[in-house]
């Protein structure tokens, strides 16, 4: 019973790295971003990258790839407990999570790459920032600036 989960939980592992991997034992920058794009997948879905949904020998890749027909598809995938606001940005980390995990090496980004892509991906949010006149005190309503942040 023992060996048997771990070797369930061996091959859970085994996902996160990239079919070439399975192939040379080798680790890339390459399988590294194939790995990343699992986790990215994983966090925007809600998943595991196995789940007996997938079918017998898919993964949360596999199953994506195959998911995404259409906006609504998109939007069905993403995990429920992110709200309304944060969608759009959910579903451009679910864009790079599937470039990360292209099929053939040469065609995934660099790691830069994706730190970059994820940089434009976040939400800049507006706040106002109340900055206090110094005669405030006296009577003078409060200064309001408004900020965005990056």
């Amino acid at each position: 019973m023992v060996t048997s989960r771990l070797i369930i939980q061996s091959l859970s592992y085994m996902l996160f790295f990239s079919a070439e991997y399975a192939y040379t034992s080798k680790v890339n920058e390459k399988s590294d971003v194939y790995s990343f794009g699992v986790v990215l997948m994983e966090l925007v879905t809600g998943k595991k990258p196995i789940e007996p949904e997938f079918g017998d020998n898919k993964d949360i890749a596999h199953w994506i790839r195959h998911q995404i027909t259409s906006r609504e598809s998109i939007m069905s995938i993403l995990d429920p407990r992110i709200e309304e606001d944060q969608k759009e940005e959910a579903i451009k980390v679910l864009r790079i999570g599937v470039l990360c995990t292209e099929r053939l090496p040469a065609l995934r980004p660099s790691m830069r790459t994706v730190v970059q892509m994820l940089e434009e991906a976040r939400p800049h949010r507006s706040i106002v920032i109340d900055v206090k006149d110094e005669e405030e005190g006296r009577g003078r309503a409060s200064k309001s600036m408004e900020k965005t942040l990056i």
